[in-house]
């Protein structure tokens, strides 16, 4: 047989081929039908009924009382409290230096009602005068502070004149120098030197050689020798410095 012909023969169709619906409302199985009773009859597996069943309490559970009324043994209604349990059973004292509430009305007594005020006190029980509390000398309370007769005498003293002088600049010090300043007119006619004006120019580009190596060494380090100092700073030190082992 030629290789056309292998290729012409149709693919076979495998043993496990499922061929597709033609309608979504195909089955692939017919639906479960009533029995005679009139229910659908399921055949259950003997792993799901046992899984079915509900789970057994423990042996040792004890199930909610149903009263939180019970009945007293006859050994409880006979029996007799010890004295420890006598002295338990009273309420606490109230500490001995306990003290009840106040009433909220008291008494006056006969000495309060029968004082007489002194004269500070009745000084201090004037209300204060709030006709002047809008003047500029007052404090927050209201009273004016008036200058004294001394204050306005008084005659200050050398050092207390030294003091009050204010407090003079530093030799060296400079003000804040202006952000717009004149230029001179040496700065304005100066001339460049020739030296100058070599460094001002910008490196040209035409300098560079196209054969230059920055890696290539030259002939005269090639020829240098280090100075005896150089070799004894090159030289490492005897601490880290160990012989090779020859094996």
């Amino acid at each position: 047989m030629s290789r056309i012909e292998v290729l012409a023969r149709p693919k076979t169709v495998p043993q496990n081929f499922q061929e597709d619906r033609r309608s979504v409302y195909w089955v692939d199985r017919k639906p479960l039908r009533t029995g005679p009773n009139g229910t659908t009859t399921i055949e259950v597996s003997d792993r799901v009924a046992e899984l079915s069943k509900n789970r057994d309490p423990n042996p040792n559970y004890q199930f909610d009382k149903p009263t939180p009324i019970w009945e007293v043994k006859p050994g409880a209604l006979r029996a007799t409290a010890s004295a420890r349990v006598t002295t338990l059973a009273q309420h606490r004292d109230a500490h001995q230096n306990h003290q009840m509430e106040r009433s909220p009305y008291t008494d006056i007594t006969d000495g309060a009602k029968k004082a007489k005020l002194s004269q500070r006190v009745e000084d201090l029980a004037i209300p204060k005068s709030r006709v002047d509390r809008y003047d500029v000398n007052e404090t927050q309370w209201g009273q004016r502070q008036p200058v004294s007769d001394a204050a306005k005498k008084a005659v200050a003293s050398e050092r207390v004149e030294a003091l009050a002088e204010a407090k003079p600049y530093h030799s060296n010090f400079q003000h804040a120098k202006p952000i717009m300043w004149e230029v001179s007119d040496l700065a304005i006619k100066a001339l460049a030197s020739l030296r100058l004006q070599q460094l001002s120019r910008p490196r040209s580009r035409t300098m560079i050689k196209d054969d230059y190596d920055p890696y290539e060494v030259s002939r005269g380090a090639r020829r240098a020798r280090p100075t005896p100092r150089v070799e004894e700073l090159s030289v490492p030190l005897p601490r880290k410095t160990r012989e090779k082992k020859v094996v």
